[in-house]
């Protein structure tokens, strides 16, 4: 009996030893599985378990503990905050893909989607992802701003240099923007005609999809969601050119300690021709092109 039991245990480690857990920006949803299952075929003793959600808030659990071994960013700034504090492995944090922005509208609405599509009277509700802690949210804030229907409010932040209306947008401190976007910008152009007009936040950009299919018909999301039939279908979208908010560099990082073989052939793995050419079908920019 004892034995029996000490091979049981010897296997389990076995397998636990065989899986990579990847903690992900939610605008992989779909192209990242797609990815890990043309790695799993190549790997059949590999099994890769994908966690999405906001890179923000990831970045907040792995400082806390989270159990992961690689971590893929909406945005650089999280990897890079992750090597100074020594818990990602030196040399490992590399850029994968740079993430575009779409406002994406509903059919059902019957209007062409373009950036005077957010002044119609119909379009009362935007679904963004959560500034404070999504990268795609913060990119959404600032496009609108490029855009000239966000006004910044003049404020002067505790802790900052310099006013708010003067910061970059790389400058400004979005973890404190606690109060949701009217609070700092005024949204006067997006409300003129209009009975209403809010913005409704997901917790990420995958929540932010769902909001404006099933309840905003309007978002300002990921390409990469777009594009997949969920949101193809019912809706279209308009690409927001480079340049016109805050850009979105992405990168992975294999996290501190966790340099196991089976972890580091996935990484590499995702630098591959098969999973570049996965992202590009997702609308992704690539490193190099």
């Amino acid at each position: 009996m004892k034995r029996a039991s000490l091979w049981v245990l010897l296997l389990l480690g076995s397998a636990l030893a065989q899986t990579v857990r990847v903690v992900a920006a939610s605008d992989l949803q779909y192209a990242l599985k797609e990815v890990a299952q043309a790695f799993e075929r190549k790997n059949p003793g590999v099994r890769v378990e994908l966690l999405f959600g906001s890179s923000g808030k990831f970045y907040t659990q792995i400082t806390q503990g989270l159990e992961a071994d690689l971590f893929f960013s909406a945005e650089k700034a999280y990897p890079e905050l992750l090597e100074r504090r020594g818990l990602a492995e030196p040399g490992t944090r590399k850029p994968y893909a740079i993430g575009r922005v779409v406002l994406w509208v509903d059919k059902s609405l019957g209007l062409k989607p373009g950036p005077q599509t957010l002044l119609d009277p119909r379009v009362t509700k935007v679904a963004l992802a959560n500034p404070v802690h999504a990268p795609y949210g913060r990119a959404a804030v600032t496009l609108l701003e490029h855009l000239g229907f966000l006004k910044r409010r003049p404020l002067t932040l505790p802790g900052l240099g310099k006013p708010f209306a003067q910061l970059s947008w790389e400058e400004i401190p979005w973890e404190e923007l606690t109060g949701g976007v009217e609070a700092y910008w005024d949204a006067g152009p997006l409300r003129q005609g209009k009975k209403d007009f809010t913005f409704v936040y997901g917790e990420n950009i995958a929540q932010a999809a769902h909001l404006a299919l099933h309840a905003t018909r309007v978002g300002v999301l990921a390409l990469s969601l777009a594009l997949h039939p969920d949101l193809a279908g019912p809706g279209e979208y308009w690409l927001a050119p480079l340049g016109s908010h805050l850009t979105l560099e992405q990168d992975y990082v294999v996290l501190k300690g966790r340099q196991r073989p089976e972890v580091l052939a996935f990484y590499r793995f995702v630098g591959s021709p098969e999973a570049r050419a996965v992202f590009r079908r997702y609308g992704f920019l690539l490193p190099g092109e």
